[in-house]
């Protein structure tokens, strides 16, 4: 398995609660989603597509 970092960041906690029911119906961790959609991102910008702020 990669090693991983540990990111911090701060959000609402009403962001939080919506964010791990979201993670929790695609059948993941609040941390594991959040790695999916930061990966797809990064995808997405390595392609040169546009992403969700462009």
């Amino acid at each position: 398995m990669a090693k991983t970092k540990v990111l911090n960041l701060r959000i609402s906690p009403e962001l939080k609660k919506k964010a791990k029911q979201v993670a929790e119906n695609d059948g993941r961790s609040l941390s594991n989603w959040i790695n999916h959609l930061i990966t797809r991102e990064v995808k997405k910008a390595e392609k040169g597509e546009k992403t969700e702020n462009d």
